[in-house]
């Protein structure tokens, strides 16, 4: 126990080692920034911004310098604000991501236009994997369009590698359609995703395009075909699109999912589904006993693949 004790020492000991390291590290090279830059030309080359205003929180970091009233002091402010920088750079040096990205995101706040050192925030986050503040950082640019000096592209290419971390990221699916971007449908192949029930309906009302909606709709119904609300949505659209085919695929697969217990709601479903015109598998449907492998025998001859869990219930009708 005591050896254990001891390696745990020995441990803390170096980190504590390594985090001072960093920081003489960190200051020597704002001393040298400092005394290779004369100060009159930092106040002809800053950039104009009001540093006083913003307060960064207290942290173990100290490249933000406090604020004073002075000119000389005010050039000093504007240099501690490039240090954050280098600060940062040294915590990327050694993996320190954290330190890095709250580091970054300081600079970030005080310098909005600065693309480079956005991109390295971003980086940083993938680096992490921290798709939250990742697609928090996005959507706060998104926010005030035109803020930053990022071209359609770039969003694109933003969002897109966001959504292959999390391809069911809420944010930055909602985030697409707000910069006026094409979302991403979701691929079938795409099976280590969940899509919530909750989720879906969420996306899909917030998104107007039918296709995008029903694609949602029928990969969240692959896994949860006995969420209702999921069907009355995917009916909703395929009616309001009058498409016919779709609307009775949905049905067939509503009619496994509540059996023979919901003989109204499949009436009434059937009844609006016949405004759309004459289909042969109306008749069907209306007359339909119970037998789930009807069902599934009518599903196999669509080319309409049954969820895992439906299959089961008509593995049961035999």
């Amino acid at each position: 126990m005591q050896g254990v004790m001891l390696l745990l020492e020995i441990v803390v000991v170096l980190l504590l080692l390594v985090e001072v390291f960093i920081r003489l590290r960190a200051r020597r090279r704002r001393l040298q920034i400092k005394g290779s830059v004369p100060v009159s030309s930092i106040a002809r080359s800053a950039p104009a911004i009001d540093v006083p205003r913003i307060q960064p929180e207290a942290s173990s970091v100290d490249a933000v310098a406090p604020s004073v009233t002075t000119t000389s002091g005010a050039e000093q402010q504007a240099l501690s604000i490039d240090d954050l920088l280098s600060e940062a750079n040294i915590y990327l040096e050694y993996g320190h991501y954290a330190q890095a990205a709250t580091v970054l995101r300081w600079y970030v706040d005080l310098n909005p236009h600065e693309t480079r050192v956005i991109n390295q925030l971003l980086d940083t986050y993938l680096a992490m994997a921290d798709i939250d503040n990742y697609a928090a950082l996005l959507e706060g640019l998104g926010e005030k369009p035109g803020a930053a000096p990022m071209n359609e592209s770039w969003w694109r290419e933003r969002i897109d590698t966001g959504l292959s971390r999390d391809p069911g990221n809420l944010e930055l699916l909602v985030l697409a359609e707000k910069v006026g971007m094409a979302i991403p449908v979701p691929q079938a192949q795409t099976q280590d995703v969940t899509m919530t029930a909750e989720m879906a309906l969420t996306l899909v009302s917030r998104n107007p395009d039918p296709a995008y909606g029903m694609a949602i709709l029928w990969r969240t119904i692959a896994h949860e075909p006995q969420r209702l609300p999921l069907y009355a949505e995917l009916l909703r659209i395929t009616h309001q699109q009058r498409r016919v085919e779709d609307y009775i695929n949905t049905l067939i697969l509503l009619f496994l999912a509540v059996g023979t217990g919901g003989k109204t709601l499949r009436e009434r479903m059937l009844r609006v589904g016949e405004d759309l015109g004459p289909h042969p598998l109306w008749g069907t449907l209306a007359h339909w006993n119970g037998d789930l492998e009807v069902l599934r025998q009518l599903a196999k001859s669509r080319h309409l693949e049954i969820p895992a869990r439906l299959s089961g219930r008509a593995e049961e009708g035999r």
